[in-house]
């Protein structure tokens, strides 16, 4: 049959019947794999395990625990360790039809490693936990119990169904035009790729007021996701993060961007974009310290060393000039302002000479004095 469609009532003459598989493949389509709430694995110092009540979801059917229910695990080994898994078990075998609660007993080792998780047509398995099941020990205790209720891959919070998750960076892409109410009531999100999607991902930069030089990059080596809360009165929130496709560039962040809407009905643009600057590295030596930011600025200062102002220099005194070495080389100096302070109202620091990796500071003041003045340095750029 090449098109189905369901559920509809019966009528005398045209019977419409349906099995539970129809209404699991009908909930698989907006509901993925995973558990809803409880279902904690815990210890009561004995061979027994203990599942909290809670509640799941396997490939479309419901599962609920109402009581704390006790599994009991196999004694221990007097050599070697095992590790068993509790796992909630889909099977739809027709003399079956469940889901349950079971423990997966694993090979005792020296080395041991949980059991596989069966997944095929038939059965179906989470796992909620592991359970270290200790040589020539009694009983078990809290430790050794994994909680695995969290691992997507074995077992996840009930989330959309990913066949939904997966048109992320298909269908679901707008142009950055499109308004609050455009997009799915409530929170969506979609992911771009400037190899892909490069005039839409150029139509956001644009939008935004930058280029992929700015990042010393190209257009198809970027990424982005963009977030959005909005709804049909036309107000919203949009975040859009871009970044580094490659693990060689550590995924970096270039920029993270929000603009909001308010309209209320009215056909009103979005507000103008704010970058929302990302420490992307900081760090300090014997020089002092820096932090570089996602829009390409960088920071350094400290107080290497200090100063003294006796030479004479007209009705002035100065010291001899020192070279800072900035904590973190900058990209240029087309932009790169150095500065510095010395804690005396009758002294200060003049910078005669910068370049990308370090600037020359001297301390000017009105007395001669040989003392010794600690000289606080500051200096910002771009390091992109």
């Amino acid at each position: 049959m090449a098109e189905l469609s369901r559920f509809f009532n019966s009528v005398t003459g045209d019977e419409r019947t349906y099995q539970a598989e129809d209404f699991a493949q009908f909930f698989q389509n907006f509901l993925g794999n995973g558990f809803f709430e409880g279902l904690e694995v815990s210890a009561e110092n004995t061979t027994n395990t203990i599942i909290a009540p809670g509640s799941a979801f396997i490939e479309g059917h419901d599962y609920r625990n109402t009581t704390s229910l006790t599994l009991v695990h196999d004694p221990a080994d007097a050599t070697n360790d095992r590790i068993d898994r509790v796992v909630l078990r889909l099977n739809k075998d027709i003399d079956i039809r469940n889901i349950k609660a079971f423990i997966k007993k694993g090979e005792t080792s020296s080395n041991p490693s949980p059991p596989n998780l069966t997944r095929n047509n038939y059965e179906y398995e989470l796992s909620l936990a592991q359970v270290r099941i200790v040589a020539g020990k009694s009983y078990i205790d809290g430790s050794q119990i994994t909680d695995e209720r969290g691992h997507h891959e074995l077992c996840g919070r009930v989330q959309v169904a990913r066949r939904v998750g997966d048109q992320i960076n298909t269908v679901d892409i707008k142009t950055v035009e499109a308004r609050p109410e455009d997009y799915s009531e409530g929170i969506s999100q979609f992911y771009m790729s400037g190899r892909d999607q490069a005039d839409i991902f150029q139509g956001w930069l644009e939008s935004i007021g930058v280029n992929p030089g700015k990042y010393g990059r190209s257009l198809e080596s970027l990424r982005a996701y963009v977030h959005t809360i909005g709804n049909r009165t036309n107000t919203g929130v949009q975040t859009i993060t871009i970044f580094a496709w490659d693990w060689n560039n550590n995924y970096e962040i270039y920029g993270e961007f929000k603009r909001a809407n308010n309209a209320v009905s009215s056909n009103i643009e979005w507000g103008q974009w704010q970058e929302n600057q990302i420490i992307v590295e900081q760090g300090s030596n014997s020089n002092g310290e820096y932090v570089r930011y996602s829009n390409g600025v960088q920071e350094c200062w400290g107080n290497p060393f200090s100063l003294q102002t006796s030479t004479s220099v007209g009705a002035l005194y100065r010291s001899d000039p020192r070279q800072w070495t900035y904590p973190k080389e900058f990209a240029s100096t087309s932009d790169l302002v150095v500065m510095g302070d010395i804690r005396s109202f009758d002294r200060w620091v003049t910078v005669s000479t910068i370049d990308t990796t370090q600037a020359s500071v001297s301390a000017m003041g009105v007395y001669n004095s040989s003392a010794a003045y600690t000289t606080m340095l500051y200096a910002k750029g771009r390091w992109r």
